[in-house]
């Protein structure tokens, strides 16, 4: 069904999977508040229908849940990357029962005010159309202020999960990381203006950068920690 703010009221017998019978009974019990149209039409606002099931009303169905892949280069678009993510997240999604809802690929930077991916996201969420956001590392979502957009998120009745949740950092590691994404997004954008020189020093800089992180940054063996595809 289209994501909708109102629903008929058929529409929404079927979303609580219950007769439309049921659904006049528990309209006379004070259960559910239509709203009339310009038309006087009869309509149940999306938001009583999720109150209902949070409630335990109407047929258990499976959570919805919205699968979120993101890749921050052309490079990792082409090679596949949003494939394999996406493919990861049905995989979890079908293993914790979920019923996938939305698929949402892109390839944006995550500074990128402008994601086409994450406004359908919020669209998701703000119709309510979803219960779940799923993702493989919390960078997908967004490099900063995540827990701003989990926090949002538990305001619309969604909860996010995270297949990997971040490790934990000293803060200058933490702010290493920071500084290299920052550096990353504005690299790529003098890439696109061929300025060779400064991407010659970007590159030199980045390598500086990593070769001064601290030991800690290291495993117990003195080998440095696995890293998923970078995707400031």
């Amino acid at each position: 069904m289209k994501n909708k703010r109102l629903l008929s009221p058929s529409e929404a017998a079927s979303e609580l999977g219950i007769s439309i019978r049921t659904f006049y009974r528990w309209e006379q019990a004070g259960e559910l508040h239509p709203v009339r149209t310009v038309g006087k039409q009869r309509r149940i606002p999306i938001e009583q229908i999720s109150r209902l099931r949070r409630q335990g009303k109407g047929e258990q169905r499976a959570e919805r849940c919205a699968l979120h892949a993101r890749v921050s280069s052309i490079k990792q678009e082409q090679d596949g990357n949003p494939l394999r993510q996406t493919e990861r997240l049905e995989e979890v999604a079908r293993a914790r029962g979920y019923e996938v809802a939305a698929v949402i690929t892109e390839q944006a930077s995550s500074l990128n005010e402008k994601r086409k991916g994450m406004k359908s996201l919020l669209a998701l969420i703000e119709e309510q159309a979803t219960d779940v956001v799923l993702i493989e590392y919390p960078d997908r979502l967004g490099r900063f202020g995540l827990s701003y957009l989990e926090q949002a998120f538990r305001w619309k009745g969604v909860r996010l999960e995270v297949l990997e949740p971040p490790k934990s950092l000293e803060p200058t590691e933490e702010l290493v990381q920071d500084l290299l994404t920052m550096v990353s997004v504005f690299a790529d954008r003098l890439y696109s203006q061929r300025a060779n020189g400064v991407r010659e020093r970007v590159k030199t800089a980045l390598k500086e950068c990593e070769a001064a992180m601290p030991a800690s940054a290291e495993g117990s063996d003195g080998t440095s920690h696995p890293h998923h595809e970078t995707a400031p």
